[in-house]
Order: structure tokens, then sequence, then C-alpha cells
């Protein structure tokens, strides 16, 4: 005769098994969120902000190139060089607006109080053709904003059309990327990691 305490041993099994097939395997995003403070700090020394430096300059950089650079040898850069892009680089690729034949937006959207997240998921996810990607921002009017690719003026009609139908949006306005004058990046995050050093907790 089973015990009530093996009942309950049985169906505490039975729940974590169904958790561990149910369940997603986590994202290299959800890494670099989880990461604790102590642990990032350890990352922030002054040779992996040359690294950082170098690499938010040219992406693609090989790993011998970057140690002749910095004079670092070349096991001790792979191992940093892991680190950085394990927890605090993302690598991604640019769209050259000059060699292709569509067009680069951002649409703002505004959006019912509480319900920011759950329509920017929704687009998302239902307009995988022309969405690139969604944020939620802290503003006095909009509180979504979506980067998009289109064609042509009617594309972008039928696109701006459907999300105003959706729920919750109130409103929305829209604008084209002309022309990209230039990039700050590189500079902005290498000062960015150099002003923000001492405020990391130890």
């Amino acid at each position: 005769m089973i015990s009530n305490h093996q009942n309950i041993v049985r169906k505490v099994v039975k729940e974590k098994r169904s958790l561990a097939v149910n369940s997603e395997p986590a994202s290299d995003n959800d890494i670099k969120d989880n990461i604790k403070p102590q642990r990032l700090s350890r990352l922030i020394d002054d040779v992996n902000l040359k690294i950082i430096d170098e690499l938010v300059k040219n992406p693609s950089i090989t790993s011998s190139s970057l140690a002749t650079t910095l004079e670092i040898p070349l096991s001790s850069l792979q191992r940093r060089r892991a680190k950085i892009e394990k927890y605090i680089l993302n690598k991604s690729y640019q769209i050259n607006l000059r060699s292709i034949a569509g067009k680069i937006g951002e649409v703002v959207i505004n959006v019912d109080r509480g319900k920011s997240r759950e329509v920017a998921k929704q687009i998302l996810k239902r307009f995988k053709n022309n969405v690139m990607s969604v944020s939620t921002r802290i503003n006095a009017e909009h509180n979504v904003a979506a980067q998009i690719m289109f064609t042509d003026t009617a594309e972008l009609h039928n696109l701006l059309e459907n999300i105003k139908l959706m729920q919750f949006v109130t409103n929305l306005q829209w604008s084209e990327v002309v022309e990209i004058i230039g990039d700050n990046s590189p500079a902005v995050m290498s000062a960015f990691f150099v002003r923000s050093k001492p405020k990391f907790p130890f």
C-alpha cells in the first residue's frame, strides 16, 4: 500500500520532469541578463577595455591580429575574447541602405498602460516580414517602438493600418531613414565602459 508521503514525492518528481521537458534552453541574451554584477566587474579590467574597444571598431578582426595589436599572448586573448563575447558584446550585421532597394524606418506606438510588452510581442510575431525588432520605451506619448523594413508606400501603409487595428493601440507615428550620416557607436561604447568601470561593485 502506497503511503501519502510516497504519493507526494511521486507528484513532485512528475512536476519536475514536466518542467524540464517544457522549459526552453536559456538564450545568450538570458545568460547576459542573469550575470551577477560581481562577475561582470571582473571582466571590466584595463586589458578587456582595450579588447572591447578594438572589437567594437572591428567585430570581424581575428584573434591573432588583435593579440598582435594589443601585444597580448594569443591564448590569453582568446580566453578574454570568449568571455567578452559571451557576457558583454553581441555581434550583429547592419543593412547597407545604399546597396538595397528596401527602405528602413521606425514606428513609435502609443499603447494603453500596462499592455506595451504584450503588444510589442504581438507585433514581432505577426509582422515577421516587415518588423526587424521591437522595444518598449518610457515616453510621455509612445511606449513601443518597432524598426521596420518595407519596399514601397503601399506596403508601409498596409503595415501601419494593421498595427493601428491592434487591440490596445491608440495611435502611432512613423519615420523613414533617409541617410545614415555617421556612426559614433564604437567611441560611445568605449567611453561608456571607461566611465562606468568605477561604478561596478567589486
